[in-house]
């Protein structure tokens, strides 16, 4: 599939998994979008560089990841199939990004012009009630969801809610994206592994 047409029905289920919208804002959305193909460890967005797209992820798995003053990785997300990709706050405020996307497996993103994007926003009420809904659940929800689970689950916890979210992860990321993502070291991650297959 290559005519951004194939991908309405994903779009729409996309955008209605926050908010309610029609058909014929969807295809507002797919008129100022392109499919665009990524390969295994081709950059996205490169640190230092503005975003100006947003983009929805079809299929594949993309990374972001800071590098700190002394060289170290640290991986900040991991986008799966469904999920917005992009820097927002570069896009919002037209700076370079402080940190990389990058596609660890073959991708498949749609992906829209920012600005044209939060034109139709500002155009359409049914699309601003959706990216308001939007920004509450990824932004306010389920931010403080993860913010308390660090805190209040520890590191086993945090690792088995995560591969009981995405079943087989583990067969499609190296553990030390994992790591990185739950806020622990791979050697962490290798003795919780090791620990829940002895009890299995």
């Amino acid at each position: 599939m290559n005519d951004i047409e194939d991908y309405i029905p994903f779009i729409k289920k996309v955008l209605n998994t926050y908010s309610a919208v029609s058909d014929t804002n969807v295809s507002l959305i797919a008129s100022i979008s392109e499919i665009k193909h990524l390969k295994k460890g081709e950059m996205l967005l490169e640190i230092g560089k503005t975003s100006k797209q947003k983009h929805i992820l079809y299929k594949g798995v993309i990374v972001s990841y800071y590098i700190s003053d002394e060289g170290s990785l640290y991986h900040k997300n991991i986008f799966l199939k469904e999920n917005f990709v992009g820097s927002m706050v570069s896009a919002l405020i037209n700076e370079p990004s402080n940190f990389a996307l990058e596609a660890i497996e073959p991708c498949i993103l749609i992906s829209f012009d920012y600005k044209q994007y939060r034109q139709l926003i500002e155009e359409h009420t049914e699309l601003k009630d959706f990216y308001i809904a939007y920004l509450e659940k990824k932004w306010v929800l389920d931010k403080e969801k993860r913010e308390i689970n660090i805190v209040l689950k520890d590191a086993e916890e945090r690792y088995l809610d995560f591969i009981n979210a995405h079943p087989k992860i583990e067969e499609r990321i190296p553990l030390h994206y994992i790591a990185s993502n739950l806020g622990i070291t791979p050697t962490q991650l290798s003795r919780i592994r090791k620990k829940i297959k002895k009890h299995t």
